[in-house]
C-alpha cells in the first residue's frame, strides 16, 4: 500500500512547481457521465460524447494508478453523478490505498446508500446544495432531494464526525437574496458543514448568448448584494469556505485574474478525454484509450497551458479557478480560509 499524500508532500510539491513546473499535480475526474438529476443550468453538454462510451474500471484504476506513480497527490471524483457508477465502491478504495487525497462531488441523492464507501474511503464530501429548503428540488428536478441531503449529512456526520464536508451553493437568479444566503449560513451551522458560495460557470470554447446558464444568471446588481452578505456573515464567523478576496473579486463583476489552474490540476472526462480547459468538451488534447498518462503530461498544449496562454484566461469565475491562482501569484489570503477544511465544524456551533 502506497503511503497517503502528506500536507508536507502537497506544500513540498507546490513549492517545486512555482521553481521547477513538471506537471500537474491533481486529477480532476469525471468518474461518470450518467446523472440522475436535470438540473437547469448544467454546464454539461450531454452531446459531447455518449456515456456509455465511459472508461472501464479496469482503466480508471489503471489512470488513478498511473497518476500516483507520476507524483499526484490528489483527486477530484465528479459527474454526472459519480455515485451512479456500479464500481463505486471498488475505485474509491483504490484511489485510497494508493495514498491519492481523494475528494468527491456529488448532488447527495445517494448519500445514505454509499456511507460503507464514503467513509472509510473519500477524505472530503462535496454536495450541491442552491437553497436551504425543498425548492433546491425544482432546480435539480430531483423529487425529495433536499431531505435526503439534510439525512444524509446527519448520518455522514454520526458516522464519521470528523469528515470534511462541504457545500457548494451556486449563485443565480432565484436564490442569491439575503434571507436564502442567511438561512443556508444558519443549516450549515446545524450540519457542522462549510460552504462555498459560487458563480454560473461557463467552461465551453463559444459562449452561447441562448444558453442554459443566461436564463438563470443573476444580474450583477444580485451578485453584489449576495457578496457583501457573504463577505459580512463570513466576518461574523459564518462557516463560509470564500475568501476575502474572492468575495470582493465577485463583488465587482467577473473577476480578473492570471490563471493558474492547469498547473495543477488536470481534468479527465468520463470517456477518457484529457480536456483543454479553455475547450472543454470541445477540442479534447488527447484521450487516455490510445495516449497513456505518462505520455499527455509531456504533450505541448499541457505546457502551453501552465504558461502565457493559460494564464492570459480568466473566463472561468469558479472560486478554485481564482483562490489558485491568487496564490499562486503571492497573494495568501485564501489559504486563511483553506485552513477552515482542517478544523471540523460542530453541528450547531455559531
Amino acid at each position: 500500500m502506497s503511503p497517503r499524500a502528506t500536507i508536507l508532500e502537497a506544500a513540498r510539491s507546490v513549492v517545486g512547481a512555482k521553481f521547477k513546473w513538471e506537471h500537474p499535480l491533481y486529477l480532476v475526474h469525471s468518474l461518470t457521465a450518467r446523472c440522475n438529476a436535470r438540473c437547469g443550468f448544467c454546464a454539461w453538454n450531454p452531446e459531447f460524447y455518449d456515456p456509455k462510451e465511459q472508461l472501464s474500471t479496469e482503466a480508471i484504476k489503471q489512470l488513478y494508478t498511473d497518476a500516483r506513480a507520476a507524483g499526484f497527490l490528489g483527486l477530484s471524483i465528479w459527474g454526472g453523478e459519480p455515485l451512479l457508477h456500479p464500481d463505486f465502491t471498488d475505485i474509491a478504495r483504490h484511489a485510497h490505498e494508493l495514498g491519492l487525497v481523494t475528494h468527491m462531488v456529488t448532488n447527495g441523492f445517494l448519500l445514505e446508500r454509499k456511507m460503507d464507501a464514503i467513509v472509510p474511503y473519500l477524505d472530503r464530501i462535496c454536495i450541491s446544495l442552491d437553497h436551504p429548503s425543498s425548492a433546491h428540488d425544482e432546480v435539480r428536478g430531483i423529487k425529495g432531494l433536499f431531505d435526503k441531503i439534510v439525512a444524509g449529512t446527519k448520518e455522514l456526520r454520526r458516522l464519521a464526525p470528523k469528515k470534511q464536508i462541504v457545500f457548494i451553493y451556486t449563485l443565480h437568479k432565484n436564490n442569491s437574496d439575503v434571507a436564502s444566503i442567511q438561512q443556508m449560513n444558519a443549516l450549515m451551522q446545524e450540519l457542522g458543514a462549510l460552504v462555498v458560495y459560487n458563480g454560473l460557470r461557463e467552461e465551453t470554447a463559444v459562449a452561447d448568448p441562448d444558453s442554459k446558464i443566461s436564463h438563470w444568471a443573476a444580474s450583477q446588481e444580485q451578485l453584489l448584494e449576495a457578496f457583501t452578505e457573504i463577505s459580512a456573515a463570513k466576518k461574523r464567523g459564518a462557516p463560509i469556505l470564500n475568501s476575502q478576496t474572492h468575495i470582493k473579486m465577485m463583488q465587482k463583476g467577473p473577476p480578473e485574474y492570471r490563471c493558474h489552474w492547469p498547473k495543477f490540476m488536470l481534468p479527465i472526462e468520463a470517456n477518457g478525454d484529457v480536456v483543454d480547459c479553455m475547450h472543454w468538451g470541445t477540442r479534447p488534447m488527447a484521450n487516455l484509450r490510445t495516449m497513456p498518462l505518462a505520455e499527455v503530461l509531456k504533450l505541448p498544449r499541457v505546457h502551453a497551458l501552465a504558461g502565457a496562454e493559460g494564464e492570459a484566461c480568466h473566463k472561468c469565475v469558479s472560486i478554485h479557478r481564482v483562490e489558485i491562482s491568487e496564490v499562486w501569484r503571492g497573494n495568501l489570503e485564501p489559504l486563511l480560509s483553506w485552513r477552515m477544511l482542517g478544523q471540523t465544524q460542530q453541528p450547531g456551533a455559531c
